[in-house]
């Protein structure tokens, strides 16, 4: 077995090269790490969270590599909890030891990755934290669920936390060496549709060159879906039922935006409703499916009657299927992390995209042409709430209707995309 010194010499090759390999630290760098990047010269502990597979160390590589055109390499510490460890302090120590850097001393960096494989980790760095303010830390998990949580209760104060999303279709683009793409809008307009249908099943970035289909979803089920209920949640939650999360995964996959009715389906399901609350909380607990709820902008209110359940993220849910008209809203909601939607009697937006006290509805529709019938309900909501500016979102031309001193865009799918940056 590797020792723990082994193992640091090993994961710390920049101590004796002074470089970081670009099979590490991949050369496209999202957007994203902009940010975490700018956040290196704030006291607190950088926290990198999201679905399985987005990334995570990789960033945190692409981190340390940029870190080395910073400060000696030697005062950068990288380790992965995959190594069994009695506690923070032993590898602390054992770093000291083989770098001959006095951790608390010298101004360090310090990158952790699968740190909830540590019992009490949140504790055990609360002290490090507090103790030596000369140590900057990033932490990463493939256990988001668990890695939020412990922060949370924890670590208050402490920490900023960057959510790290499946890759936006521009990422995609840049990443598929097809960038040019951005650059005319119109003049490629075609190409971008051809390339926004690819985009669909292929935003996690392993998968974007990946042609089988099957494999992808195999993939997606296997290394995301199954590893998150089958490790991240059996070890978070006691009395789980893995097969009641499997059906209702499936249920919600096949269809994207499907109204909870607890009492018939906790009926139909032969489990009690405080059995079904407990499973769909853990569901949207570790980012398997998003709650939707029915808004009311008039009083500022949401009802808990009329909520909607989609996936967390769409690409998931083609593993059971592909429901088009569906899916489409749960494109456009997870884009914009939607919350919201609105229904009065007969009348719905699919989303409310609200940014403070502004709020844009937005209709989805899974065709090419439009016809009047298609904007009344948008046209009926800004004209009650008082709304200037509304959008839909489909598969054909941009255009712009005005009436009443309003406007609403009329955005194909893949611009919309491109839009959320």
């Amino acid at each position: 077995m590797s020792t723990l010194s082994d193992v640091m010499r090993l994961t710390n090759p920049w101590w004796e090269d002074q470089q970081m390999s670009d099979k590490l630290a991949l050369p496209y760098k999202r957007k994203v790490f902009d940010k975490v990047h700018n956040l290196r010269k704030y006291r607190q502990m950088i926290i990198l969270t999201g679905l399985r597979r987005v990334g995570k160390t990789t960033i945190l590589y692409q981190v340390i590599q940029t870190l080395l055109k910073e400060i000696e390499s030697k005062k950068i510490l990288y380790f992965n909890f995959d190594k069994e460890v009695a506690d923070i302090l032993s590898i602390f120590e054992e770093y000291s030891s083989l770098a001959g850097i006095d951790y608390r001393k010298e101004k360090i960096i310090v990158c952790f990755d699968e740190i909830t494989k540590l019992n009490k980790w949140a504790n055990q760095l609360k002290l490090v934290y507090d103790a030596n303010p000369n140590i900057k830390i990033y932490l990463s998990s493939s256990s988001s669920v668990l890695l939020e949580e412990d922060a949370i209760k924890n670590l208050g104060g402490r920490y900023f936390l960057i959510s790290i999303n499946p890759l936006s279709f521009r990422e995609f683009l840049e990443l598929s060496g097809k960038k040019n793409l951005l650059e005319h809008h119109k003049l490629h307009e075609q190409a971008l549709k051809r390339e926004c249908a690819g985009y669909m099943l292929r935003n996690f970035p392993e998968t974007i060159t990946w042609e089988n289909e099957l494999v992808i979803k195999d993939y997606l089920k296997t290394t995301i879906i199954d590893k998150i209920i089958k490790s991240d949640l059996a070890e978070r939650f006691k009395n789980l039922n893995k097969d009641l999360l499997y059906t209702l995964i499936e249920l919600f996959y096949k269809d994207p935006g499907m109204y909870l009715d607890y009492d018939n389906l906790s009926k139909s399901l032969r489990i009690s409703k405080n059995t079904l609350y407990k499973h769909i909380f853990y569901l949207e607990f570790c980012y398997l499916i998003t709650i939707v709820k029915n808004y009311r902008p008039s009083t500022l209110a949401t009802t808990r009657k009329l909520q909607r359940a989609y996936p967390y993220w769409w690409t998931m849910a083609y593993c059971y299927g592909e429901n088009k008209d569906k899916m489409m809203e749960a494109i456009v909601i997870n884009s914009i992390g939607g919350k919201h939607y609105w229904r009065d009697l007969n009348k719905e937006i699919d989303v409310l995209q609200i940014t403070g006290k502004k709020i844009m509805p937005i209709e989805v529709k899974q065709k090419e042409k439009l016809d009047d019938r298609d904007i009344m309900t948008l046209k009926f909501f800004m004209q009650k709430y008082k709304v200037k500016e509304g959008k839909l979102v489909y598969l054909g031309k941009e255009d712009t209707k005005h009436f009443e001193g309003k406007k609403i865009e009329i955005v194909p799918l893949w611009k919309f995309l491109l839009e959320q940056e």
